[in-house]
């Protein structure tokens, strides 16, 4: 009776068990890795260059050619006065100060009460400006009178005599400047705002932003801090470079959420590390969904027919999920075997192709020991070999559109009218890889020259 009912109980655990193995199990979904590279900082130095002869162009331009005009003899000084342009306003530059030199062509009526007399004059005028940047990023300068060369005194003829008018040409002299230094910080200050641009760049920089539309490539600078070098002349331009410190990330898939902005920090000057490479390294996390993976696979897979002899499989469905190191890739198949098996594969990074891998990709061993059992024709065929081949290129053909799309945007991008951004990205090198809750994640950096031109001031309608 006992031989008996162990039997029996023996008939039933067997066949519980081959019950559960209709189907191979599922591995456990698990992620230990989400905070295994601490995401380094970055130092983006963004060299920024006016030229001189466009400040020079649009000075002349804005300023026109009446420079000071007073129609009036009864505002104290009996006098009406024009002062035109004589020729070109001159820039040159020293340090950070700014000069310019103001060629001036003047007519001036003088009434003596008895009757009124003209003269003309001509004279240069030497300009200095001074400038200053507040904490709030605000550009303020300051314009002043150096000194005047009389190229021809004015002179009043009077009953055949010649009266110098010295004093009269000084009166000139301080009501002319005052209105042309004004002139000039007017003009500066429109031209030159740096609070607002520096402003709106900062928020933008938040912004995720769209390397590729056709391959959902998103690229978010995320900045920590911000600061920029004194102002220099040099080779016939002002030169300044602004730092930004940030953690930049590259995404896959849909457009992500933007990280929330931090304040704009304060002004405050920064000195260039002068051992530190030109250009810009950008060390950044590059995140590629579990899901967009899927969809890029299913590109090449979802219906791929697997065949041996009479015995076919297609790939209805593909799921990617993480386990510890490793990436597990479920597969539902239809055909002569209908049902689900598993692989998984460690991503790498293959210095000497500079791309990551996904190392020896293999059954599970339950979907192994099952295959064997139930279908070992599909355990020697083609699938993993397709498979394997598919996901080792899957990382590296989605980076390589990357770098290609943002080499070209670097080249030429207009910022705004006038302003450009130009640069070479001439590297894009892959550390790591690892696995996380969102997605597959891949540690690289990104060197390269980077550039802002301020061209064509004149043209900005000010």
């Amino acid at each position: 009776m006992r031989s008996l009912l162990a039997l029996s109980v023996t008939v039933v655990i067997l066949s519980l068990m081959g019950c559960k193995t209709t189907q191979p199990t599922r591995p456990l979904e698990n992620y230990t890795n989400d905070d295994r590279f601490e995401n380094q900082s970055s130092t983006i130095r963004i060299p920024v260059r006016l030229n001189i002869q466009e400040l020079e162009n649009s000075l002349n331009q804005q300023l026109g050619e009446a420079l000071y005009q007073d129609d009036s003899f009864n505002d104290g000084d009996k006098m009406k006065v024009t002062a035109r342009k004589d020729g070109t306003i001159k820039i040159t530059t020293e340090g950070s100060a700014v000069s310019y030199q103001v060629p001036l062509d003047l007519w001036i009526q003088y009434d003596l009460g008895l009757g009124k007399v003209e003269a003309t004059g001509r004279l240069n005028l030497d300009f200095s400006t001074v400038y200053a940047i507040g904490s709030d990023w605000k550009f303020a300068t300051q314009t002043s009178l150096q000194g005047h060369e009389w190229k021809e005194r004015p002179r009043l003829k009077v009953g055949g005599v010649s009266i110098p008018v010295q004093s009269i040409a000084n009166l000139i002299l301080s009501r002319s400047t005052s209105t042309i230094s004004n002139s000039i910080d007017t003009l500066v200050a429109n031209s030159f705002k740096l609070e607002e641009t520096v402003a709106e760049a900062w928020q933008l920089m938040f912004e995720p932003y769209e390397i590729s539309s056709e391959y959902q490539t998103w690229l978010l600078v995320n900045p920590t801090d911000l600061g920029m070098t004194p102002i220099k002349t040099e080779n016939g331009n002002m030169e300044a470079t602004i730092i930004v410190q940030s953690k930049p990330e590259l995404r896959f898939g849909p457009k992500p959420t933007a990280n929330p902005t931090i304040s704009l920090p304060d002004f405050e000057y920064r000195m260039l590390n002068e051992s530190a490479e030109e250009g810009f390294q950008i060390f950044l996390d590059a995140t590629l969904p579990y899901e967009e993976a899927e969809r890029l696979t299913k590109q090449s897979l979802q219906g791929e027919r697997f065949e041996q002899g009479s015995r076919h499989v297609v790939v209805e469905d593909i799921e990617l999920f993480g386990q510890g190191n490793n990436i597990v890739v479920n597969l539902l198949l239809s055909g002569s075997y209908n049902g689900h098996i598993y692989m998984t594969g460690e991503p790498v990074f293959n210095p000497r192709r500079n791309r990551i891998e996904v190392e020896d990709l293999e059954y599970t061993l339950d979907s192994k020991n099952f295959l064997l059992r139930s279908a070992a024709w599909l355990a020697k065929g083609t699938l993993k070999k397709k498979l394997q081949e598919n996901m080792d290129y899957l990382l590296d053909y989605n980076l390589s559109d990357a770098q290609k799309q943002m080499a070209e945007q670097l080249q030429d991008y207009e910022i705004s009218p006038g302003i450009k951004l130009q640069g070479a990205l001439e590297e894009l090198n892959i550390y790591n890889a690892y696995l996380t809750t969102n997605g597959v994640k891949v540690v690289m950096s990104l060197k390269g020259d980077l550039g802002v031109i301020v061209d064509g001031l004149s043209d900005f309608g000010m």
